[in-house]
């Protein structure tokens, strides 16, 4: 029998194929190698944290049953991908919303390089920003196009630095609401652009 400290220095391959054996300890410490980091993976697409935690329990379940078929080369690669996957149909079934922060994320990625985007994701941003109000669409555009800070927005328009936060804030719920039926590509295309820390 091998002691903790031992399996404490053991890489991941010996720790996957002591798993295949049904060694709960080296399972264990896998589990605590890495759960913190796939459930940051989780929550930095979808903020909610129960149900990130749901899924990273969910995974790791998943790997203990399916211990004697999983051939591994990379456990963390493996963990990334697997949770993200998970996320991606969390939302498409659950039928959540992006949380704001992830909105803006993906409207800074596609203002910066919108040959990035998939088709049909830039053309509901598209339609979705023509669709807000005057004064909100004015102010998003110089935020995201021109790349004018708060303050500079406020100057040029005569309005408060607040206002200029909150229709910005306006703006991003409405393009929320809009991306709810395409959740699943725009999901992925943060994805995409993700890594794990």
């Amino acid at each position: 029998m091998q002691s903790a400290a031992q399996y404490q220095i053991w890489p991941d391959e010996k720790l996957l194929e002591l798993i295949r054996f049904d060694d709960r300890t080296a399972f264990e410490l896998l589990y605590n190698r890495y759960s913190s980091k796939v459930f940051h993976v989780a929550y930095n697409l979808f903020r909610d944290k129960t149900v990130c935690e749901d899924l990273v329990q969910e995974l790791f379940i998943d790997l203990w049953f399916k211990r004697y078929q999983l051939k591994i080369d990379n456990l963390s690669a493996y963990l990334k991908v697997a949770i993200k996957n998970r996320v991606i149909v969390y939302l498409r079934t659950q039928k959540a919303t992006l949380d704001i922060d992830t909105v803006d994320k993906l409207i800074e990625q596609y203002t910066a390089d919108s040959k990035l985007m998939q088709n049909d994701i830039l053309k509901l941003l598209e339609a979705n920003i023509a669709a807000l109000p005057e004064k909100c669409r004015q102010i998003f555009i110089l935020s995201r196009k021109e790349y004018l800070s708060n303050k500079e927005i406020a100057a040029r328009l005569n309005l408060s630095v607040k206002t200029v936060e909150n229709q910005i804030t306006i703006a991003l719920r409405h393009i929320r609401t809009g991306l709810t039926d395409y959740l699943p590509a725009a999901t992925l295309f943060v994805l995409l652009n993700q890594h794990l820390n």
